[in-house]
């Protein structure tokens, strides 16, 4: 039977933005170091030894470059299940410096698979229905080739559980849809609490933006938090809030604001009336660089 693991508390545990479940170790120890490997050959004995002492698996893929939230995703991952792989492509080398390798150890990683080429896509045909509106009339490509990534890697690892983002809500339901009924599919985990000071999701391109590009994407997530609370509230309408949200949006400053929507989250469905399951989504510009958000209506860490 094996031992269930964890993860030491930070002391961290702060209200806001950040679940006090969700207790990171930034601190560094030269002692602990993942496993790294590159090859899928390196995979196969340790994923075996687990299977056949009856750990569950648990992945977190990182499809771009690593931030922050990574070690959100990971910290929850590996409080619920026996084993956790963080998969990497080569943008996310940073996770291979002793640095990197001691954050992931000392938040729960067993082992980094940290791919040398781009992961691979899975070919997709079509998408289903979820994929038609949002990121999927606004970059439908980088849409579907993520999801073709995560089911690239799910074919690999066969993990139990599979650790994605709030932010990402959308593709998580288009991998959900598309691995339902399927043998051995995994859970599709999102966790909502993965985020920084300020409510901010974590991406690496904030990093590149000045001053002022941070402040927006500040302002970004207040945006949000409002239209959530007073729609949770019901002293508002989501046609409502949108109007207001689109204004406080051009009025921060952003250069474009691709959508921002009221959607039930399971079907995708616009919602047109408070008191319903909802979360809000948004994709907004700045300069070249592209943020996309999503929060739950009903709870900032509901994992609906």
């Amino acid at each position: 039977m094996p031992m269930p693991k964890t993860t030491e508390n930070s002391g961290d545990d702060r209200a806001g933005p950040y679940d006090p479940a969700l207790s990171l170790n930034l601190d560094g120890d030269e002692e602990l170091e993942v496993d790294i490997v590159c090859d899928l050959g390196g995979l196969a004995e340790p994923l075996a030894d687990w299977r056949e002492d009856g750990c569950s698996v648990g992945l977190v893929p990182v499809l771009g470059e690593a931030h922050v939230g990574h070690l959100m995703l990971l910290a929850l991952a590996a409080r619920e299940c026996d084993r956790v792989i963080v998969a990497s492509g080569p943008r996310a080398d940073v996770l291979t410096d002793p640095v990197g390798r001691t954050l992931l150890s000392r938040n729960g990683a067993d082992i980094l698979y940290a791919a040398q080429t781009d992961i691979a896509p899975v070919p997709i045909g079509s998408l289903p229905a979820l994929a038609e509106s949002m990121e999927g009339e606004f970059d439908r490509s980088a849409l579907t080739d993520a999801v073709g990534k995560l089911e690239s890697l799910i074919a690999l690892i066969e993990p139990d559980r599979l650790y994605q983002s709030g932010a990402v809500f959308q593709r998580a339901c288009v991998l959900a849809s598309r691995l339902s009924g399927r043998s051995g599919a995994p859970l599709v985990r999102v966790v909502d609490a993965a985020r920084g000071p300020g409510g901010i999701t974590p991406v690496a391109e904030i990093d590149r933006l000045d001053e002022a590009g941070r402040e927006r994407v500040v302002s970004l997530s207040r945006i949000l938090s409002r239209i959530a609370g007073r729609l949770a509230d019901g002293v508002s309408t989501p046609a409502g809030e949108i109007a207001w949200g689109l204004d406080a949006l051009n009025s921060a400053g952003f250069d474009a604001v691709d959508y921002l929507e009221v959607r039930h989250p399971r079907t995708l469905a616009l919602v047109d009336r408070a008191g319903t399951p909802a979360r809000v989504f948004v994709a907004v510009r700045i300069g070249e660089l592209r943020f996309v958000d999503s929060v739950p209506v009903r709870s900032s860490d509901a994992d609906q």
